[in-house]
């Protein structure tokens, strides 16, 4: 084997190491609806590990928090199904960085009487319900918010500060 070869082989051997080692953290788990109408979370052998008790669930999750939907309000549960938070929000919103395998996702997204707030893995807190726009993209945070006439734009760095682009 040529060494062009062999390091071929290497580098496709540990990020296939280091993507097996963050599904193991932080198991993927799909969206599936029982045959009583709720919908739950399975794993890839098609086992419930979120059990099918809710209206609705998202596709996008981030690697421990599985947003679902039950009586029109949204929260999240965590890897074993239990919850993250109450069902008790308009809207829940979360990504996963797919692109780097690093699962490195720090926050998700809840919205309540039309303004924005951050929670982390454990379902804490990190932020009031202060923003009027959100946009989680490749593991960044992007924020707005309202200021009289004008727009604030940022973003909420990992360890959960408010950074202002003005």
């Amino acid at each position: 084997m040529s060494f062009r070869k062999s390091l071929f082989f290497v580098a496709f051997a540990c990020s296939a190491l280091s993507a097996t080692l963050a599904q193991e953290l932080f198991p993927m788990y799909y969206p599936c609806r029982a045959e009583t109408g709720k919908w739950g979370y399975v794993d890839q052998n098609n086992y419930w590990t979120v059990r099918p008790m809710y209206d609705a669930v998202l596709y996008e999750t981030n690697g421990g928090m599985y947003p679902v939907s039950a009586n029109g309000k949204w929260g999240f549960v965590g890897v074993s199904g239990q919850p993250l938070t109450e069902c008790i929000y308009d809207a829940a919103v979360c990504e996963i960085d797919y692109a780097k395998n690093n699962y490195s996702v720090y926050y998700a997204a809840l919205r309540r009487k039309g303004k924005w707030a951050f929670i982390d893995i454990r379902g804490t807190f990190v932020t009031e319900f202060k923003y009027d726009e959100v946009l989680i993209l490749n593991g960044k945070y992007i924020i707005r918010m309202r200021e009289g006439k004008k727009m604030r734009s940022g973003y909420l760095s990992n360890d959960g500060k408010e950074v202002w682009n003005d």
